[in-house]
């Protein structure tokens, strides 16, 4: 075994080791000299060196196109066979093109992402699918941005009143075409309520001494809006009013209104002849009880879905008012819920609710009479909005539903028919 060693390491051993580097330099030669052809589907496309007013439509603000390349390489195996389409860039120099140019690329084009791989020198050919490059005049300009109503559903115990404000001015560049249409549609944006939770709602009206209208002010990771021609791109919001941005939520809670309400019925002039206080009169009976000369509804009743403010201001000014229907020399009875002197609460409810508005950090004086007029407007939206909502209930979940009958003498009957559990107080 000695022996075989020997003459296998040893004897002849420059000899033997020429040959070993001999082929290994031939392998070497050999595999550098064999050549591939790759196609690279969607290769990335960087221009460079655009005018200062000029820009490409799709082009994000990193010089990068929207759009991608095939690119077809032959070179060397070695080196084709282990790049990815993300492992090099096509670069493209802008310079002394016109505004618009059939762009072809060189392997001088390409820019190798692997600092070991030099693709100018490992390419022979190359081939590409046409790229036709269309400058546009660089723009900017203020777009709408349009504040729709959020998804999904309020936390427990909360309903969603609105959001404010509904509209932002983004400014935004881009191509003169795409920054125009902008301007004509608009960008959208909306919020996802399941992103926020009763402990957030929770915190906020602990913060405000219990009021029940909560503003959750919107944070700032959301105020994003996605720019259609920069392939979607995520761009935050620029306005200043963006700080202002807010969701608000009514905390629910079943109100009592303290308060016997009036009750009365109103006369239809096209049928006064036959249906008038002579002939149809209420009768103090049940729920209905007369105090000088006014008929009265004595039953503890509770509101829902309003807020405490809106309350205060209508408690004194609503009343239940009958409606006879007359069919056939037949009467029928509705009813519903007025509101005495609306013009007169609404003013109050708006007066009442812009005086938080004066301690609003305001730098200027018409910045701040813009802010006034709008807030009014939506203050004056919300009071019609409870208006609207206004339900009167005996009991949580439980609303008022009365009875109405005549009987013989003309006179009208109204009894409660509500299936009424014990009373929440909330």
């Amino acid at each position: 075994m000695e022996t075989f060693l020997r003459r296998l390491f040893i004897e002849n051993f420059p000899r033997k080791l020429f040959s070993i580097v001999a082929a290994i330099v031939i392998w070497l030669i050999v595999n550098a000299s064999i050549s591939t052809t790759r196609v690279f589907p969607r290769v990335p496309v960087r221009v460079v060196n655009l005018p200062p007013n000029k820009t490409i439509h799709g082009m994000m603000p990193d010089g990068f196109l929207d759009k991608r390349i095939a690119v077809t390489l032959t070179g060397s195996k070695a080196v084709i066979d282990k790049l990815g389409p993300q492992d090099f860039d096509v670069v493209l120099d802008a310079s002394n093109k016109g505004d618009e140019w059939v762009a072809t690329v060189t392997k001088n084009n390409l820019v190798s992402l692997k600092s070991d791989v030099q693709l100018a020198q490992a390419v022979t050919s190359l081939a590409h699918s046409e790229l036709v490059i269309h400058l546009s005049r660089l723009v900017s300009d203020r777009v709408p941005v349009y504040i729709l109503p959020p998804k999904g559903e309020a936390p427990e115990g909360y309903q969603l009143l609105d959001v404010w404000p509904k509209q932002l001015q983004q400014a935004i560049s881009g191509p003169e075409e795409d920054v125009d249409q902008l301007k004509e549609s608009g960008l959208d944006l909306s919020f996802d309520l399941s992103l926020i939770t009763k402990e957030d709602l929770d915190t906020v009206r602990g913060d405000n001494l219990g009021e029940d209208e909560v503003s959750f002010f919107v944070p700032e990771e959301w105020k994003k809006v996605r720019i259609p021609f920069l392939n979607n791109a995520l761009e935050p919001l620029n306005s200043p009013e963006a700080n202002k941005l807010r969701i608000d939520f009514l905390y629910s809670s079943l109100q009592p209104l303290n308060n016997a309400l009036p009750v009365s019925i109103f006369y239809p002039a096209v049928s006064i002849s036959t249906v008038n206080p002579q002939t149809l009169f209420l009768k103090p009976g049940g729920i209905l009880e007369e105090n000088h000369g006014e008929m009265l509804l004595q039953i503890p009743l509770y509101v829902d879905d309003v807020s405490r403010l809106f309350l205060d201001i209508v408690k004194d000014h609503v009343e239940i008012v009958v409606i006879p229907v007359v069919t056939e020399n037949t009467v029928a009875f509705r009813w519903d819920v007025q509101f005495m002197d609306c013009h007169h609460l609404e003013e109050a409810f708006v007066t009442l609710a812009l005086s938080s508005e004066y301690d609003t950090d305001i730098r200027t004086s018409e910045t701040f009479r813009q802010h006034l007029q709008q807030r009014e407007a939506f203050f004056r939206e919300r009071f019609r909005e409870y208006i609207h909502r206004f339900t009167l209930y005996v009991a949580r979940d439980v609303p008022l539903d009365l009875s109405i009958s005549e009987e013989p003498n003309g006179g009208v009957t109204i009894t409660n028919r509500s299936t009424k559990p014990s009373i929440e107080r909330s």
